[in-house]
C-alpha cells in the first residue's frame, strides 16, 4: 500500500512539473508571437480631406507616414465628397480617434465639425488654410496670402510693361463660392491694387475642367493674358504642351508650383519663368508631430508657418 501511495505521489508531482513546463513554454511563445507580430499603437489619427489626387496631397501624405511610423501610431483617411463632412465626423467619433488633421480646400466651413470634435475630446489640426475663428488647436501651413503676393511679384518682374495675369487653381482649390476668402488670390490682389499697370484678368479652376481646355479658353478669350500663375505642377505640364502646340511659348510667362523633374526641366529650357515650392511633406510631418503634442496636453503654438522657396534659372545653375 505504501508503495502504491508513493507511486501516486510521484506521478502527481511529475504531472505538475510537466504541466508547468508546458504552460511556461506557451506563455513564452505567446509573448514572442505578440512581440514579433503586433505593435502597440500609441494613437489613432484621422485625416479629413477633399483632395486625394494632387501633387500636394501625395507629398503631404508622405510626410504623415514618416511621422506616424516614428510614433508607432496609425491613421485613416476620410474623403469629403464620397461622404458628407457631417457623416465623416460621426464616423471618427464612433471609432474614438485621438486626433484629427483637417485638410479641406476651405477649412473655415468646418467650424461646427471642429467644435464637435473638441467637445468629444479630440485634438484637431488644420493644414493648408486656416480656420482662425474655430476651436482648432493649431494651424500648420504656408502663409497663403504671402504666397499669393510672391507669385504676383514674380509675375510683375517677368514682364516689361503692362501685366495681365491669369490664374489656374489646382485641385486643392475646389470651391469658387469661397473666392472672397481665398488668401492666395487675396495676396495676388494685394499686389495688383498697388500697381496700375497690373491686372488680374481671369481665374480658373482645374478640379472640374482639364488645364489644357482652360488654357485654350484663355488663348481664345477676349481678355488676353501675358502671365499665367498655376498652382498644380501636373497642370503646368499640360499647359506647356498647349503653348508648344499653338506656338505660343514665350508669349505667356509661366509662374508654376512644385519642384518636379518636369518643372525643373521647364525652367532650364526657359519654358517656365519660376516655380514656387511649398514643402507639403514637411507640413504632413509637422501635423502629426504637433497633433501628438496636443493629445498629450503639451502647450503648443496656435500657428506654425512653413516656409516656401522659389526655383528660378539662377538657382538651378542655368546661365
Amino acid at each position: 500500500m505504501k508503495y502504491i501511495v508513493q507511486t501516486l505521489e510521484f506521478a502527481i508531482v511529475l504531472a505538475l512539473v510537466i504541466l508547468s513546463v508546458i504552460t511556461f513554454n506557451k506563455i513564452n511563445q505567446a509573448a514572442l508571437f505578440e512581440k514579433e507580430t503586433f505593435s502597440e499603437e500609441k494613437y489613432h489619427f484621422a485625416i479629413i480631406t477633399d483632395d486625394m489626387s494632387s501633387y500636394a496631397y501625395e507629398n503631404f501624405i508622405s510626410g504623415v507616414e514618416v511621422a506616424i511610423k516614428d510614433l508607432d501610431s496609425v491613421y485613416e483617411v476620410y474623403e469629403v465628397g464620397a461622404n458628407s463632412l457631417q457623416d465623416v465626423i460621426e464616423m471618427i467619433v464612433i471609432t474614438k480617434v485621438d486626433g484629427v488633421i483637417l485638410r479641406l480646400s476651405n477649412n473655415a466651413i468646418a467650424s461646427d465639425a471642429i467644435e464637435k470634435c473638441k467637445n468629444e475630446g479630440i485634438g484637431i489640426i488644420t493644414v493648408g488654410n486656416d480656420a482662425p475663428d474655430s476651436m482648432r488647436d493649431v494651424y500648420i501651413g504656408t502663409n497663403k496670402f504671402n504666397l499669393g503676393r510672391h507669385a504676383a511679384t514674380l509675375a510683375v518682374q517677368s514682364i516689361d510693361g503692362p501685366v495681365n495675369i491669369g490664374v489656374i487653381l489646382g485641385s486643392e482649390y475646389i470651391d469658387e463660392k469661397t473666392i472672397a476668402t481665398n488668401n492666395f488670390i487675396n495676396g495676388i490682389q494685394d499686389i495688383v491694387t498697388r500697381n496700375n499697370a497690373v491686372n488680374l484678368s481671369v481665374i480658373k479652376y482645374s478640379n472640374s475642367v482639364r488645364a489644357e481646355l482652360l488654357m485654350d479658353d484663355m488663348l481664345n478669350g477676349d481678355t488676353p493674358i501675358n502671365v499665367l500663375i498655376c498652382t498644380d505642377p501636373v497642370d503646368v505640364n499640360r499647359i506647356i504642351r498647349v503653348l508648344v502646340d499653338r506656338n505660343k511659348v514665350g508669349d505667356i510667362k509661366i509662374i508654376a508650383s512644385g519642384d518636379t523633374a518636369e518643372i525643373k526641366d521647364g525652367i532650364e529650357k526657359r519654358l517656365i519663368t519660376a516655380s514656387i515650392v511649398e514643402d507639403y511633406s514637411e507640413i504632413g510631418n509637422l501635423s502629426v508631430y504637433f497633433l501628438n503634442r496636443v493629445i498629450q496636453g503639451e502647450g503648443v503654438s496656435s500657428y506654425v508657418n512653413v516656409s516656401f522657396e522659389t526655383l528660378e534659372q539662377r538657382n538651378l545653375g542655368v546661365e
